[in-house]
């Protein structure tokens, strides 16, 4: 069975020989440009596609501009207000402090996780490009073009603005094309976080309440493992020997919960019992090393496992991973939008925000050797920040 690692390295060598063969065809009359990494495909169905939306529910963009602007500026002011924090929350192991990780796939985390941000990184990419090419539509900016991008295992879209026709656009009109991207990843955010709070009550009408935890990751050399537990596995109860009884005691594991206190209650406990869906008992040996950071704890012992709450499904034919798969994916969406919006709005070379503050800086009467001053110490400052949360993060966490 190929590695995670085999498997990038024969997509990457794949594209490279697609890139050659592309250009010895010469594709590109076609609209489908190869490079390296990756391909474009350009068509005029989208620009098509791009003009109609501009052009229809005016009042809806004009709305979802208006909210998602603040929402963008709200989101900015309280991530940045986070990340000049977090480094010491991070360096004086507080658990408030939190890890900024990149998406690497094979490096960073595995390439079966790193497949679940494909769905995740499409709803946040396709509709801020989206929202470019309409409001560039609305502010009478051509379209230069548009079209697919698919960079090694990574796929979304993208609008291509004429750039004469940006360089004659009054400033304000440049912003409004600049900001909402921003503006409708802001607004989307929203929308998926009501979608997160609604995913009880939307598993309800295929699930049953909480019944044990599903298994969703199990560590190499872990206890878990070593005791023979797979991914998929259920656990609905654990237990210690009692010698007073000399008996096993199980308590019962509903949820997440649950499995988090009675794990508190076993932290002397050198011997636990799984009783498993199935009905198999599984004896094993706990450990105070966390899979995570690879660390001993004080204060907790673990199995080595990932789990998420185990909702039996109401009929047969539904999977017992719906639910996990369904959280994961909403919440990864509403993560990435939130990031998203983050960093389009910092000041950095390639984002959205550094080309808004230039713009604004003009619109203030700054002269070019000014602005371009006020512009390279925000953008150090800003990525500073960043480098220092990534790599903090990276020797706490491990990455």
């Amino acid at each position: 069975m190929l590695t995670a690692l085999q498997v990038l390295l024969i997509i990457v060598m794949g594209l490279l020989v697609l890139t050659w063969l592309g250009r010895f065809l010469k594709l590109e009359r076609f609209g489908i440009h190869f490079f390296p990494l990756g391909l474009i495909f350009k068509t005029e169905f989208f620009n098509k596609l791009l003009i109609r939306m501009g052009d229809k529910w005016k009042t809806f963009w004009k709305w979802v501009y208006n909210i998602g602007k603040i929402l963008a500026g709200i989101i900015t002011i309280v991530l940045f207000g986070f990340f000049l924090v977090n480094p010491f929350l991070i360096l004086f192991k507080s658990p408030a402090g939190l890890g900024l990780q990149l998406i690497i796939p094979g490096v960073t985390m595995e390439f079966r996780a790193a497949l679940l941000f494909i769905l995740p990184i499409l709803f946040v990419l396709v509709p801020h490009e989206i929202a470019h090419g309409v409001m560039a539509r609305r502010e009478g900016i051509e379209i230069k073009s548009s079209g697919i991008l698919i960079l090694v295992v990574l796929f979304g879209a993208f609008v291509e603005l004429a750039k004469e026709s940006m360089e004659k656009a009054d400033l304000k009109k440049r912003i409004k094309v600049f900001m909402n991207g921003s503006a409708v990843n802001a607004f989307l955010a929203i929308f998926f976080l009501v979608l997160y709070l609604l995913s009880p009550f939307i598993n309800s009408i295929g699930y049953k309440t909480s019944d044990g935890v599903l298994i969703t990751k199990v560590y190499d050399d872990y206890p878990a493992i070593n005791a023979g537990i797979t991914r998929g596995d259920i656990i609905q109860n654990i237990g210690i020997y009692n010698t007073t009884e000399l008996a096993v005691v199980y308590s019962e594991i509903n949820d997440v919960g649950d499995y988090s206190i009675v794990l508190a209650n076993y932290i002397n406990s050198s011997l636990l019992y799984l009783k498993l869906l199935n009905g198999t008992i599984v004896p094993l040996k706990p450990t105070r090393m966390d899979p995570n950071t690879n660390t001993n704890s004080t204060s907790k012992i673990y199995l080595g496992v990932n789990i998420f709450n185990y909702r039996p499904p109401k009929a047969g034919w539904l999977s017992v991973w719906f639910p996990y798969y369904w959280d994961i994916e909403i919440l990864y969406t509403l993560n990435l939008s939130i990031m998203a919006v983050f960093l389009n709005m910092l000041p950095l070379w390639i984002s959205d925000g550094d080309k808004i503050i230039r713009d604004y800086l003009k619109i203030k009467g700054y002269n070019d050797n000014k602005s371009k001053k006020i512009l390279t110490a925000l953008r150090f400052f800003s990525l500073c920040i960043l480098l220092i949360n990534i790599i903090l993060s990276m020797i706490k966490f491990r990455w």
